[in-house]
């Protein structure tokens, strides 16, 4: 008997092959849901010639495919969601900004070919005998976002037209029903439409009319730009795409051809002697944007090598960068380690209250700390060069933005007084965690209080902030707030230089390329951010291996 009601409790095969039934049925439609979105996503991309992004959706969609399809790839499926994030947040961006190194993407050429042709085949021109129109617009009744125009020759020939997106129907051809022409000629409503007011479409004529492409491929009218409340016309095509991959201007009889990725003029109906393309009063020719983004090698890094402007100030620029990292960290973890020490020791009173309120920089944004510290320092209204001057033996107070030396002091008292609670915190951290033995070890033999510092307490403590101060110096390689809000880089190394005496490697490169006056360089900052990337990771990785003599010194204590 009790056999058979543990028999009678337990579940029916059959459930738990259907509930496995149903598991992998919407397994299934799960995965032709990504995979159909998949499909699309990198139809478009292919289209639109993003193909290295097109490559990553499609290994990504792969791999999620195999994970959720064998048996034995079972425990990724838990990783898919994440490893996906990490590869499109953050693989694919690395390698698409090294690839932007060797590229010319930049203002003008931020698109794909394909994109770039799409944009310029697109426009069109009002040629100058073309026949205009007078206008009245239409709504639809069904749709209120449906607009068509009520179109009128202006030299009263021919027919008027009734236009709305992808049709053209001569008045001819158009039922009016209820509804009459009024003395203008124009209809008092059409079925199925409402009449608007042109009081009324003033007020949308910028933001919608003027944008609606009305008829056909062929047959196309817009509004005048030049009179967009009374003309509409019917306009062409600008740019015709030839096989050669050349585009022929229809309206100047201009022809461009794609010169790393920008069209320039190369033929046309006037010329000057140094046989460049002219309009008809001899003034050369612009090219057409946009443009697109091709690979253009080690031109980048042949401009950032031979370009004297930017080679010459290159070394000062390093060297100041790699002092700056360098004395950020030394001013603040000494410091930092100094207020720890102090603080650490049990007859020190208000310990509680002291540490809360050195915190207190380290709560505060940085840059508006940055902002509060550049009025403090201001040489004509700053608190500090007022209380300077008032001393009767200082004349005038430091040039703390327009001294080559002093804004570097400048810049390293804002890093003090940023970073010395975060160095204050490790340290302290650090210190608590000491063995207490040791130290009577080192009292019973005779040491005295800097000797335990020297050779038990710094050594310790710098095994266990080591990969702390390598960190906070390769982020100080490149803290672009203090450096850029205090004084943007400045006082300049000389006019024609882009560089200025306090700029650092990353605030250089954001000037370079893009506070030229030039537009966006990405293609040139992608090329400088690699440089600092490889000096970054030498630098880190000396300063590893450096970290292991510490470790060993901390093994021999």
């Amino acid at each position: 008997m009790e056999t058979a009601r543990s028999a009678l409790s337990r579940p029916p095969a059959a459930l738990f092959s259907s509930r496995s039934l149903l598991v992998t049925v919407l397994r299934l439609v799960a995965l032709a849901l990504i995979d159909a979105f998949a499909i699309w996503f990198v139809t478009r991309l292919i289209h639109d010639g993003e193909y290295l992004l097109a490559i990553f959706v499609a290994l990504i969609t792969l791999a999620i495919n195999v994970a959720f399809l064998f048996e034995g790839m079972y425990p990724y499926r838990w990783f898919a969601p994440g490893l996906t994030l990490l590869i499109l947040m953050i693989i694919y961006p690395t390698i698409f900004t090294l690839y932007v190194a060797f590229t010319n993407y930049k203002d003008g050429n931020l698109l794909t070919r394909v994109q770039a042709q799409d944009v310029l085949l697109s426009r069109t021109y009002l040629p100058q005998d073309a026949k205009t129109y007078s206008w009245t617009a239409f709504r639809s009744l069904e749709d209120p976002n449906h607009w068509a125009l009520w179109l009128i020759p202006t030299d009263g020939e021919g027919e008027a037209l009734f236009a709305e997106p992808g049709k053209a129907i001569p008045q001819s051809e158009i039922d009016l029903g209820e509804y009459a022409l009024d003395e203008d000629g124009i209809p008092t409503g059409l079925p199925g439409w409402e009449r608007v007011p042109f009081a009324k479409t003033i007020a949308i004529l910028d933001s919608v009319l003027s944008k609606i492409e009305f008829g056909t491929a062929d047959q196309k009218f817009m509004l005048n730009p030049k009179n967009p409340t009374k003309q509409a016309g019917r306009f062409e095509r600008k740019y015709t795409l030839n096989d050669d991959g050349t585009l022929y201007d229809n309206e100047t009889g201009v022809t461009y051809k794609a010169i790393q990725g920008t069209y320039t003029p190369v033929d046309g109906p006037y010329k000057n002697a140094q046989g460049q393309v002219t309009d008809a009063e001899g003034q050369p020719l612009p090219v057409i944007r946009p443009g697109y983004y091709v690979p253009v090698g080690l031109d980048n890094f042949k401009r950032l090598i031979e370009n004297d402007k930017i080679r010459g100030p290159f070394i000062r620029v390093f060297l100041w960068t790699f002092a700056h990292a360098f004395f950020t960290v030394f001013i603040t973890f000494w410091f930092g380690l100094f207020l720890a020490l102090l603080l650490n020791v049990k007859f020190t009173p208000g310990r509680a209250v002291l540490r809360t309120l050195l915190l207190v920089p380290y709560a505060m944004p940085a840059f508006i700390s940055v902002l509060v510290w550049k009025g403090l320092l201001n040489e004509q209204l700053g608190v500090i060069n007022k209380f300077l001057t008032s001393l009767p033996f200082i004349d005038t107070g430091p040039r703390w933005t327009s001294s080559a030396l002093w804004v570097k002091v400048a810049i390293l008292l804002i890093q003090l007084w940023l970073g010395f609670p975060y160095m204050m915190l490790i340290t302290t951290g650090a210190l608590q965690s000491l063995p207490g033995d040791i130290y009577e070890a080192a009292r019973v033999d005779g040491a005295n209080a800097f000797q335990q510092f020297r050779h038990l307490t710094l050594p310790m403590l710098l095994v266990a902030v080591g990969p702390l101060l390598i960190a906070s110096f390769a982020f100080n390689f490149n803290n672009f707030t203090i450096v850029e809000l205090f004084n943007k880089g400045g006082p300049p190394i000389s006019p024609d230089q882009p560089a200025g005496h306090s700029d650092i490697l990353i605030t250089y490169t954001y000037e370079l390329a893009f506070g030229s006056g030039r537009g966006a360089d990405y293609g040139f900052a992608s090329t400088i951010t690699l440089v600092i990337f490889l000096i970054v990771a030498l630098i880190t990785v000396f300063n590893f291996r450096f970290t292991r003599s510490w470790e060993e010194i901390s093994e021999n204590v």
